[in-house]
């Protein structure tokens, strides 16, 4: 496109110095236009990656309580029957994982201490519990329903 515009005038010079072209008036250069025409207007505040908090029932336990108590409840115990043993895991857990752990026994569980605090990640309708025990550690999935937490699956990670 330059070589034409410079042809041009080199053709349409009338050998005054002056071009035909110069009638067109000055050479204006190019306005700078951004690909987003909004994007000087800034942020609009809305942080669309951040979940919003579940809604809890009043006096309802935190997900470290639930969490807690549930993992505590879990760890093998000598003695303990699988009725026992579920039914404290019960007022914590999901229906499903309940089902889940129907015909678990208890002297299959591969840790009987913690030995940490719990690890929490996430804060939003789906929360990680993870507590370090000897042999390896306890990770709990907790969301919640019915306006409280609720563990909903179980996993042991061995060192």
């Amino acid at each position: 496109m330059l070589v034409a515009v410079g042809l041009g005038r080199t053709v349409l010079d009338d050998g005054s110095g002056r071009s035909a072209n110069d009638a067109l008036g000055p050479t204006v250069a190019p306005v700078p236009t951004s690909a987003d025409p909004y994007s000087s207007l800034g942020d609009d505040g809305v942080d669309e990656s951040v979940v919003a908090a579940p809604s809890l029932s009043k006096g309802a336990a935190d997900v470290s309580a639930v969490a807690t108590r549930f993992a505590k409840a879990w760890l093998r115990k000598p003695g303990i029957s699988g009725d026992q043993w579920r039914a404290a895991l019960k007022p914590d857990a999901s229906a499903e994982l309940m089902a889940s752990l129907a015909e678990t026994d208890p002297a299959d569980v591969p840790t009987a201490t913690i030995t940490g605090p719990v690890q929490l990640q996430g804060t939003g309708a789906v929360t990680v519990a993870k507590f370090p025990a000897e042999g390896g550690a306890i990770v709990l999935e907790l969301q919640v329903a019915g306006g409280r937490w609720q563990v909903t699956s179980l996993d042991w990670e061995a060192a």
